[in-house]
Formats: structure tokens, sequence, C-alpha cells
């Protein structure tokens, strides 16, 4: 090995890494920036209580009143329906019925803060040297597990990846390879590339959908309630909108690594606000507000609607209604700022 060689290669290649600034801001600015943000997001504070739910019954009062008395759990009084629905949605982390004296506890030990509710809940009614004051009763009952409020949260992570990845990455990388410019020499105009392409990708990524959708039905016995012509506009609105976004990134981007960033930038507070593996609607204050923002939140809230309730068109028009007027604006001002190379 000619040691020469190897010295002068990796000099090429350190000053071309720093006469790239996107590369430079992706390697370093990125990872502090998101530093920062997370860290003042997520410092250390007091825990926040635990909601839970109580079943309304005859003695129901002194059960809230007796739970009450704990400062880390917040005790909402619920009938049965809309405490399972709240159980179902990650809104509450255990469901508590009976007396203080002997409470039934009912929870999906699945959930990450199962346990904690269950023992937060014993420490509150606990009497003398009395120990497990409480009978837990596992939710195993399809609807109210974790499991069924994780598959529709995977689908919009599918749809997402499916835009973000497949629109965008593949545009750059077309760019890249002057792929673009050879087609900007030719009568087609920037819609009829971008419609063309858009369809080729819609019609990968609806199935896979479905795919996931059947799985969690056959395999887990996921519920699904909802309608089907209602699900099926919510997928292909969420997937324009996500595909939307996709092409609104790549539309300027020159390199693999500044679409990257850009991707990264858009995937990363979705992944962690958009409520796909845990409940957002527990959030508060900040979080809660950009959460609510996200088409990913509204993709998995009204996917949830549909397939653990017995939504309809109507039940879910405001989130399908947001949807498309994202992917809407996006695709127009990606089409005002797209370059062909």
């Amino acid at each position: 090995m000619n040691l020469r060689i190897v010295v002068a290669v990796a000099k090429v290649s350190f000053r071309e890494f720093w006469r790239s600034p996107e590369a430079v801001f992706w390697t370093y600015g990125f990872p502090l920036l998101m530093t920062v943000v997370l860290g003042f997001a997520f410092q250390p504070k007091e825990p926040e209580p635990v909601p839970i739910a109580v079943v309304v019954a005859r003695d129901s009062d002194e059960l809230v009143t007796a739970l009450s008395r704990s400062g880390r759990l917040k005790v909402a009084a619920m009938t049965e329906l809309d405490a399972d629905q709240a159980l179902a949605r990650g809104r509450i982390g255990a469901l508590v019925r009976g007396t203080p004296t002997a409470p039934i506890v009912r929870a999906d030990p699945t959930r990450p803060d199962a346990d904690l509710a269950r023992l937060l809940i014993d420490r509150a009614l606990v009497r003398g040297d009395a120990k497990d004051v409480a009978h837990f009763e596992p939710e195993t009952r399809p609807g109210s597990r974790y499991v069924d409020f994780l598959i529709p949260g995977l689908v919009g992570l599918n749809l997402l990846g499916a835009g973000m990845w497949g629109m965008g990455f593949q545009l750059v990388q077309f760019r890249t390879q002057h792929l673009l410019r050879r087609l900007f020499v030719t009568p087609m105009t920037r819609s009829e590339f971008l419609s063309g392409f858009l369809i080729s990708r819609l019609l990968l990524a609806l199935p896979e959908s479905l795919v996931i959708v059947l799985f969690g039905v056959c395999l887990w016995d996921v519920p699904f309630r909802g309608s089907l012509v209602a699900t099926m506009l919510l997928l292909l609105a969420a997937a324009l909108a996500f595909s939307g976004l996709g092409v609104l990134v790549a539309s300027r981007a020159k390199t693999i690594e500044g679409v990257a960033g850009l991707m990264n930038l858009c995937i990363l507070p979705m992944w962690l606000l958009g409520g796909a593996f845990f409940s957002n609607e527990r959030m508060t204050g900040v979080l809660r507000v950009c959460a609510d923002a996200m088409p990913l939140s509204w993709c998995n809230g009204a996917m949830r609607d549909l397939m653990l309730g017995d939504a309809g068109v109507m039940d879910i028009a405001m989130p399908l209604s947001l949807l498309a007027a994202f992917a809407a604006a996006t695709f127009a001002v990606a089409l005002r700022v797209f370059r062909w190379t």
C-alpha cells in the first residue's frame, strides 16, 4: 500500500467535505440543533401524573376520593364505555372499578405505563401492612390492547416513509445522476412528470398499508370496525400528503446528504410526537400543540377511529380535510420551486 496515495486521497476527501455546506450542517449542525431542542423539551422535571379512569358506579365516589389523594395519579370518573375507549386510545394507563377495599384494575400489561399505574393505585389504597390491595385483570380483549393501538400507527409510519423516502430520495438521486437534466429537454412539463411519478409511488404504498392492516387483523385479532370507503380515502389523502412533503423537500436539494438531512428534519419530530408508538393525547403545553399540528397525528388518530371505533367518512372529515389541504399546499409549492438540475 502506497502511504502517499492514501494521505492524498484523505486530504482531498477532507477538503471536499468542508467545501459542502450541506454535508457540514447535517453532520455537525443538525445533531447539535436536535440536542438543544430535545434537551429543552425533555429536560429533567417532576414526573407527570399517570392518568387513570374510575368506572362510574354506586361506590365510585369513594374510590375517586381515595385515589385522588395520590399526587402521582390523575383520576377521572368515566362511564365504562368511555373508559374502555380511553384505555384503547392510550389516554389512560389503567381502568379501575369496585370499592376502595376491593378495587379491580384493568390494563394491558404490554403497555409501558401499566405496571406503574398498578403500583401507584396499590400505594394510594394500601392500609397498614396490606400488600397488593387491587386485583389486577390483564386486558386481553381485542380493541383495548397495545397491539391494537400500535397497528394504526405503523400504517401511518409506512405512509410517511413511502412518501418521504420513496419520492424525495428518489428525485434527488435522479438529479445527481443527471436523469432529470435529460428529461428537462423533452416536451414533458414538471406537473406531468411529478404526477406520473406520484401515481407509481401510490401504487406501491397503498397496497403495503392494506397488508399491514390485514396482518394485524389476521395474526393478532386487531379489530376493524369502521368504514372501508373512509379507510381508503384516508390512506389516499395521507399518502398524497406525505408524498407532497417528500417532493417539496427534494425540489431544490442537490445532494443525497442534503435531502437525507432535510427528510430527517421532517421525519424525526413526527416519529417522536406523531402518536405512532405511544399516545400523544396525554401531552401538554408546547409539545401538545406541535403534536396536533403534525400530519402523522391526523393520520394516526383517524386510522384508530376507523379500526378501533366504528367511524365513517363524516367522523374523520376533519383529519381527512387537513391531510387533503396539506397535500394540495405542498404540491403547489413544490411545483413552483422544483428544479430539474
